[in-house]
């Protein structure tokens, strides 16, 4: 059987507690009037809550427009596809926990049937490979058959670091709610930005940290207003999202050459990428400090317009990583909407349903090529960016 686990923003998120459930979140029509409903508690004996104490806000459908297509594709002769939808404010270890308990279920469920899952194919989309590393980290990886990781932002995305400071959306009072949201779910967070260089001071020897709350622009981390509570809970959710990244997701690196065999990494080039950027620290006596300079930051065509292959190509020594390059033929899907390349759905079904023989990633035109290693540049404004070196 497989399992397929979205990315971020991929899951619908509905509020449940009313007669007619209502769709709070969808990435393609966002419901403007009850957005704000979104927010997260601040941490209560580890747990998050919606802030709202009459909302049950839980994770509805998929993204049918982003993933119908390549799900319905899918050559599996006969194997059932089951959907892991998941909430992504939430914590990928939190979720991780709830992965657990679906595969179990899964078990259960088979056995009634007289089929027995004993195993499972997974396929992850963006944020969806942080959900299944943190289940391999804690629970082992013999539920793990074969698995294809399809735009992975492994050492995460400038674009989140964006979102916390500009927000998200096309109306202005949908990207201050979103900027200020976002703030409180650490699910996001644990995306920011942790490859070395992405982040470099203007001046000084720091080493800047997307993850130190005092690395923040002062007017987010509450120097201008001490009676909002945002700041503290962004403070503590970014503790929290530290934590996961450095001790609770998976090295892929680390697993047996058996394992890692059975795996496949599938990023896309072409798009315009933050690679790194500038944070200008300033003056003590300047009321904006550790300004993000995200208008002059380094963007290349080095990624998928939201995942640099500094971060998609990290484990290229140790796991088969495939690049997909523009191609005549092929319509160009960005990183929200890479599963609806033709070229995708073939890798994942070659790599997962063969019957037999070697994996062969090759397709006439050869815009699939195998990532040798990443190679590190500067652009004129001496930031460094990171080109994948292919066969």
């Amino acid at each position: 059987a497989v399992i397929f686990i979205p990315g971020i923003k991929g899951t619908k998120l509905v509020e449940t507690n009313q007669a007619e459930f209502d769709t709070i979140w969808s990435g393609l029509q966002y419901n403007f009037e009850t957005i704000d409903h979104l927010e997260l508690s601040s941490a209560y004996r580890g747990e998050y809550f919606d802030l709202r104490t009459e909302s049950l806000i839980r994770a509805g459908e998929i993204e049918a427009f982003a993933y119908g297509e390549f799900l319905n594709d899918l050559k599996t002769d006969g194997r059932p596809v089951y959907i892991f939808n998941y909430d992504w404010r939430y914590s990928v270890s939190v979720n991780a926990e709830r992965l657990k308990d679906f595969v179990l279920y899964l078990g259960r469920k088979s056995k009634s049937t007289g089929l027995e899952f004993n195993s499972f194919d997974f396929i992850t989309h963006s944020m969806g490979y942080a959900v299944l590393l943190a289940y391999i980290k804690a629970y082992g990886h013999s539920k793990v058959h074969r698995a294809v990781f399809v735009a992975p932002p492994f050492k995460g995305s400038i674009d989140i670091a964006s979102s916390v400071v500009v927000g998200e959306g096309f109306f202005p009072g949908v990207k201050a709610s979103f900027r200020k949201l976002i703030r409180t779910f650490p699910g996001a967070l644990e995306l920011l930005p942790h490859y070395g260089e992405a982040g470099r001071f203007d001046s000084g020897s720091t080493t800047h940290s997307f993850f130190r709350y005092s690395h923040w622009q002062s007017n987010i981390t509450g120097d201008d207003d001490a009676n909002d509570p945002l700041p503290e809970k962004f403070k503590q959710a970014l503790k929290l999202s530290r934590t996961v990244v450095e001790d609770e997701l998976q090295d892929l690196s680390s697993l047996t050459e058996d394992v890692r065999k059975r795996m496949l990494i599938i990023a896309r080039h072409g798009f315009d990428t933050w690679q790194s950027m500038e944070i200008i620290r300033g003056k003590p006596t300047d009321k904006l400090r550790n300004f993000y300079d995200f208008e002059n930051g380094c963007r290349t065509s080095d990624g998928d317009g939201r995942v640099p292959h500094r971060s998609s190509c990290i484990y290229s020594d140790s796991v088969k990583t495939l690049l997909l390059d523009n191609a005549f033929f092929y319509k160009e899907y960005e990183h929200g909407f890479v599963m609806k390349d033709e070229r995708v759905q073939k890798l994942v079904n070659r790599f997962l349903f063969r019957r037999s023989g070697r994996f062969d990633h090759n397709i006439p035109g050869g815009s699939i090529k195998l990532v040798r290693r990443l190679e590190r540049k500067v652009d004129n404004n001496n930031l460094p960016y990171w080109v994948a070196v292919t066969n």
